[in-house]
């Protein structure tokens, strides 16, 4: 598997859909569903809380060393 970083600007990779490779090394998935927007650990399948709008959880979730993952993600 061939796996590519790209860092950018906080509203550029926080988008539903897009994997997210956080500081601490582990892959995070931008997910929405009924309550609004959350985070997926994809290390741990661990969820994060809900929050309203993408802009509220940039504002809690995003770090500086954050990298857009171009990754394709296979479900079984």
């Amino acid at each position: 598997m061939k796996i590519n970083f790209k860092n950018s600007e906080f509203e550029d990779i926080y988008k539903v859909g897009n994997i997210i490779k956080g500081r601490d090394g582990f892959i995070y998935l931008i997910v929405k569903e009924e309550l609004g927007y959350t985070v997926v650990d994809l290390s741990n399948d661990a969820i994060y809380e809900d929050y309203d709008t993408m802009q509220d959880l940039i504002d809690d979730f995003a770090q500086e060393g954050q990298s857009l993952v171009n990754a394709k993600l296979t479900i079984l």
